[in-house]
C-alpha cells in the first residue's frame, strides 16, 4: 500500500484527533485472488484520508484453501471468534467462487450466516460484493437470485439513481461500473424489501442498493476490481478451454476490450482453433499487448462511494 502512495502509518504515527473505524473484512475469494482482493479494498478503504481505518482479515470455515492460501492466512488473519472480541464497527464481504447451483449447498453455508446474523446484530454496517449480496438477501430476506442463462460480464453503463444519497455525493449521474456474475437480483426484489436501489444498469441490472439504515450495503459487482481483474479472469476462461474444462470458446468481457484489443484477441482465438494441438499455445496469449490498452472507469466512482460511506459512519 504504501508503494502505491497510500497512507499506512503504525500506531505510533496515528493522529488520535480523526474518528476511527475498526473494519472486519472476511475474503472468501478464491486462492488465485486471495492476496489481490485484499489490495484492491485496502485501497477502497483507503479512499478518505480523514478517518483512522484499521483493518481486520479473518477467516471462516468451509472456503477450500491450497496449502499456500492457510499459510498466508493463518499468518495474516484471524478468526471469527476473535474477530468479535476485537468490536469492529462495520463489515465488508467478498463475493467467492461457488461449485453447487445452491448456495445454502456450499460448505461455507453456515458459517456465512452466523457472519451475517451476528453483523446484522452487532456491526454498524456491513458492505457485500457479489455472491456476498446474494447470500445476505437470501439470509435476511428469503430472496432467491435467478440464473441470468450467460454470464453478465463486463463493464456497463449505470445511472446513479438517487444523487442526493450518503453514498452518492459527488458520484456523477452517469457512470460506467463492471459485472462479473451468473446471477442477479431485480430491481423489484430489492424495492419489495424497501431496499433503496441506488445504481443501476439497463443491461447489467442493480449494481448498488442499500438498506435505509445503511445497515446493509449491497454491491452486485465489483467496484474492488484492478484495471486487469477482468483479463485475469478471461485468461482462466481461457485455460479451462484450453485443458478441454470448458466446450464453448470464452466471451470476452463486454466493453471491456477496445478496438485494438479485440483485433488482437481474434487473432489468438482463430490460433487457437486452428490448431490441432493446444500445447504450448497458452504462452502466446496476449497478456502483455492486452494489459497495455486496458482502462478503469469505474475506479473513481468506486473510491467515491467506498470514501462516502466510512464518512458516514464516521460522522
Amino acid at each position: 500500500m504504501r508503494s502505491e502512495g497510500i497512507d499506512v502509518r503504525s500506531p505510533g504515527q496515528v493522529d488520535n484527533a480523526l474518528p476511527a473505524i475498526k473494519i472486519g473484512f472476511l475474503n472468501m475469494m478464491p486462492d488465485a485472488a486471495l492476496a489481490a482482493t485484499e489490495r484492491q479494498f485496502l485501497r477502497l478503504l483507503a479512499s478518505t484520508s480523514e478517518i483512522n481505518c484499521y483493518f481486520y482479515p479473518f477467516n471462516i470455515d468451509g472456503v477450500e484453501r491450497s496449502e499456500q492460501a492457510r499459510l498466508h492466512a493463518n499468518k495474516f488473519y484471524t478468526d471469527f471468534n476473535e474477530l468479535k472480541l476485537i468490536g469492529i464497527d462495520v463489515l465488508v464481504i467478498t463475493g467467492a467462487n461457488v461449485s453447487k447451483p445452491i448456495l445454502q449447498d456450499e460448505l461455507f453455508w453456515p458459517d456465512l450466516i452466523g457472519v451475517l446474523n451476528w453483523a446484522h446484530r452487532e456491526v454498524r454496517s456491513t458492505l457485500c460484493s457479489c455472491l456476498a449480496t446474494h447470500a445476505a438477501v437470501k439470509v435476511f430476506y428469503g430472496i432467491d437470485r435467478k440464473h441470468l442463462g450467460e454470464k453478465c460480464w463486463g463493464v456497463f453503463a449505470h445511472n446513479a439513481l438517487k444523487t442526493e444519497h450518503p453514498l452518492l455525493k459527488n458520484v456523477d449521474s452517469k457512470i460506467m461500473m463492471c459485472h462479473s456474475r451468473f446471477n442477479d437480483i431485480s430491481q423489484n426484489e430489492f424495492a419489495s424489501q424497501n431496499i433503496e436501489v441506488l445504481i443501476d444498469s439497463k443491461q447489467a441490472g442493480v449494481q448498488l442498493a442499500c438498506e435505509k439504515d445503511m445497515k446493509a450495503v449491497y454491491f452486485q459487482g465489483h467496484p474492488e476490481y484492478d484495471d486487469i481483474s477482468l483479463l485475469k479472469e478471461y485468461k482462466r476462461e481461457i485455460i479451462r478451454y484450453l485443458a478441454g474444462q470448458r466446450e464453448d470458446y470464452p466471451p470476452v468481457p463486454q466493453n471491456y476490450f477496445n478496438q485494438l484489443a479485440l483485433e488482437v484477441i481474434e487473432q489468438y482465438k482463430q490460433l487457437v482453433q486452428s490448431s490441432n494441438n493446444y500445447v504450448g499455445l497458452l504462452e502466446l496469449f496476449p497478456e502483455d499487448k492486452l494489459n497495455q490498452v486496458l482502462a478503469n472507469p469505474w475506479k473513481k466512482s468506486a473510491h467515491t462511494v467506498f470514501a462516502n460511506w466510512l464518512q458516514f459512519l464516521a460522522s
